[in-house]
């Protein structure tokens, strides 16, 4: 292929939309020179020779794979619909439809992970601002436990931490990463500890504690600016006690907002559920997970793992792709590859939308067009 561009690639949740491809005899090369670019783009034109659907491993055609998957749902016990690495806006929504229809718990997080709590967010809101804004604005950028050097490659050129910068960096982490050796303050706090740091701080807002002498001085600088922004992500948030610990991040921004503005920006696991947790919240007033089994949707705030479910729908994971449906990898539809092969509507991680281009454009059919024949088969 000659070179295509500029495009928006979604590699990661910054959504660089300036960026060519071009492919050698290696491989894909993208400009500006990126790795998770290079890769993403790579990995997804390798998906269209994928069969176009099959049924326990067998290729067939893809009305025969649509009926079946409808069967399964119809026949669901209690279904659970998932992924959305990948997906758009556009899949997002027809998702929902369907869940809604079905009954079923829609997650956009895996369930098999380390159990992180009862969700923080939607309990309590949270601060956020665009990357325009924290770049004219913060005088302090505080990034927790993250290394967006490696998995948000620009991020910190978005947010005008690079070059002659007159506003301070601040890392929280205990390994040394690329953005831990950029940052102009480097605080070596254990992991182990991040509840009580933000604690801490939270009391010394308050007037209640004289606190470490590390997150003393992380405190003062603080009180210096007028704006200052917090970036976090899985670091903080995965895991046991995650979303404890991210609610008291979100406390502590509440309560240094009285004298001056403290944001946060939430490093995605992954681009596609920014704006399918943003779909949620339009929906059903709720993101992140959302039962739907009652009739009505409720926020999961659960304590223990979710595991009873009979059929799962695996909408654009990273892993996988398209469509699977089953207990297993039953039923598997290959869909049109968002930003490859078909346009779509999708959420940077600071929530503005931006749209995908389609410069391979074939006849796939997108996952929203088949969400919906699975609607139309469920219905029956």
């Amino acid at each position: 292929m000659s070179e295509l561009g500029p495009l928006t690639c979604a590699g990661c949740g910054l959504l660089c939309d300036d960026v060519v491809v071009s492919e050698i005899a290696a491989g894909v090369r993208v400009a500006p020179d990126c790795s998770l670019g290079a890769a993403w783009f790579s990995e997804r034109m390798r998906w269209a020779d994928r069969p176009a659907a099959t049924i326990n491993g067998e290729s067939v055609d893809v009305d025969v794979a649509v009926t079946r998957a409808g069967q399964l749902l119809r026949g669901a016990r209690r279904p659970l619909v998932h992924g959305f690495d990948g997906a758009t806006v556009e899949d997002a929504r027809a998702a929902v439809a369907l869940a809604d229809r079905l009954g079923a718990l829609v997650a956009t997080e895996p369930l098999d992970a380390p159990w992180r709590g009862a969700p923080a967010v939607p309990l309590r809101g949270a601060s956020t601002a665009t990357l325009g804004e924290i770049r004219d604005r913060s005088g302090l950028v505080v990034i927790w436990r993250e290394d967006p050097e490696t998995t948000h490659p620009r991020l910190l050129e978005r947010l005008g931490l690079e070059g002659g910068r007159d506003r301070t960096l601040v890392v929280v982490d205990d390994a040394d990463t690329g953005t831990a050796g950029s940052a102009d303050i480097r605080l070596r706090w254990p992991r182990d500890r991040d509840l009580e740091a933000l604690v801490t701080l939270h009391a010394l807002e308050r007037g209640r504690t004289a606190g470490a002498a590390d997150l003393g001085g992380l405190y003062e600088r603080l009180t210096e600016v007028p704006h200052a922004t917090f970036v976090y992500g899985p670091g903080l948030t995965a895991g046991p006690g995650g979303q404890r610990r991210t609610l008291a991040l979100h406390e502590l921004v509440r309560a240094l907002s009285r004298e001056r503005h403290v944001v946060t920006l939430e490093l995605p696991r992954a681009p596609g559920t920014r704006g399918a947790d943003d779909v949620l919240a339009w929906q059903s007033g709720y993101g992140g997970k959302v039962d739907f089994a009652t009739g009505h949707p409720e926020l999961v705030t659960a304590t223990q793992p979710l595991d009873d479910f009979d059929v799962t729908l695996l909408v654009e994971s990273r892993a996988a792709g398209g469509l699977v449906i089953g207990a297993g990898v039953e039923v598997s539809i290959r869909t049109a590859i968002a930003g490859v092969e078909v346009s779509g509507t999708v959420h940077r991680l600071d929530g503005v939308p931006l749209t995908l281009q389609a410069p391979l454009e074939n006849g796939a059919p997108t996952a929203a067009a088949l969400l919906m024949r699975l609607l139309e088969e469920v219905q029956r």
